[in-house]
């Protein structure tokens, strides 16, 4: 039963979901989506950063896109600088994935599923010409570290050393990352706008390769996008940051080639092309049409990754989520196919449901925490993604 709903109209959506979802099979979904659409650019989002099998599945869709359709770019929702450590060790075998995936100071991730899947790319590139090997970028600009520190390794490739000024600058916006004050943010800016355009003239005139030009460049726009984003109020910032991240992978295919077909993995909410939202979705489907498609992650119960504080310590935990209720989308799908599956909303005759606000999984790692307890969030499915995948039963993330 769909609460509010009549008993014809509730079968009108369970009979629709029963013929239109796609079973999860040996290419995990992907094959159906890559033979009905001309598909650029997918974003698998996540209804929870602590749920192992989404990041089991969107690993697996990646390698099955990679062999089969051309793919050649994994970006996550982590900084662009921190995320080119992860990059070089699976081009080149720098580093190791557990050190890039620590570096890039996202908790979240530092699990053994991104693990597995950036081992998996490294031996994918072993025997591979350069051309042909698959490369992991990050697109978000919440960090200042990577770049800082980016920046001062290639001081004599550029023929140039930073000056006093240049040096304090550079520890003020390593403070801000700590500090997130509003008002350093807005001291840094004028100062950071400055170095921003001599540093890219010294690297347009420096004798290196386009693509070490375009990525160290794309690396300096980042340091200005993490301090547009920590001037203003809460919601200004991220909706700052929602379009930065959308920039950023304008930059990644200025850097790979503007046909290159690539992989996101983000939180459901920042993949949405809901317009309201504004978000990093609703960007890449200003830039890319539909060529960018959008995938929700729901389902119906199972275990999380959380995580407890204790003497102001991180400790992570397994917690059981319960099923679905009754009314929401997870126990629509649960009760109407009752296993994984893909539905694709570019399909014709989708139900008015799914183009009303509905109760869908969001499901945050603090979760069973005071003022941690919420499950659900009510957005129009229809209009915030392109298709959508549903795990009945999920496990927890692995921590590393």
């Amino acid at each position: 039963m769909i609460v509010n709903w009549s008993h014809a109209q509730s079968n009108l959506v369970v009979d629709w979901v029963k013929d239109h979802a796609v079973k999860i099979d040996q290419s995990f979904g992907m094959s159906y989506l890559t033979t009905r659409h001309d598909i650029q650019i997918i974003g698998l989002g996540e209804a929870s950063h602590g749920q192992g099998s989404f990041f089991t599945h969107k690993a697996n869709s990646f390698k099955w896109l990679v062999e089969n359709a051309g793919f050649r770019i994994f970006a996550l929702e982590a900084g662009f600088s921190e995320a080119l450590k992860i990059n070089d060790y699976v081009l080149f075998g720098n580093g190791s994935a557990k050190a890039g995936l620590k570096y890039l100071n996202y908790g979240v991730w530092e699990i053994q599923e991104f693990v597995d899947l950036i081992e998996w790319m490294r031996e994918f590139n072993k025997e591979k010409p350069i051309d042909e090997r698959v490369k992991f970028y990050g697109f978000d600009c919440q960090m200042a570290k990577g770049g800082v520190e980016y920046l001062k390794s290639i001081q004599r490739l550029i023929d140039y050393n930073f000056t006093n000024s240049d040096s304090i600058l550079l520890k003020d916006l390593l403070k801000l990352q700590s500090t997130r004050d509003k008002q350093l943010a807005r001291s840094i800016l004028p100062r950071l706008s400055v170095f921003t355009i001599t540093l890219e003239t010294k690297i347009l005139e420096s004798d290196q390769n386009e693509d070490f030009k375009k990525t160290t460049i794309t690396v300096i726009k980042n340091l200005l996008y993490f301090c547009k984003t920590e001037i203003n109020s809460e919601r200004t910032n991220s909706l700052n940051r929602a379009k930065y991240m959308a920039e950023n992978i304008g930059h990644i295919l200025d850097i790979e080639g503007s046909s290159t077909k690539l992989v996101l993995s983000a939180h459901n909410g920042h993949l949405t092309i809901y317009p309201k939202e504004e978000e990093t979705g609703y960007w890449l489907k200003i830039m890319f049409g539909t060529k960018y498609y959008a995938f929700g992650y729901e389902f119906n119960q199972g275990k999380i990754l959380g995580f407890d504080i204790v003497n102001n310590e991180v400790i992570s935990r397994n917690l059981v989520i319960k099923p679905a209720k009754k009314g929401s989308l997870g126990h629509l799908l649960s009760s109407a196919v009752r296993h994984d599956c893909i539905l694709d909303f570019r399909s014709s005759n989708t139900p008015k449901w799914f183009y009303k606000k509905q109760l869908c999984s969001d499901v945050l790692g603090c979760y069973g925490q005071i003022g941690c307890n919420k499950r659900y969030h009510k957005i129009n499915v229809g209009r915030s993604f392109d298709g959508n995948i549903f795990i009945q039963e999920t496990v927890a993330s692995r921590r590393i």
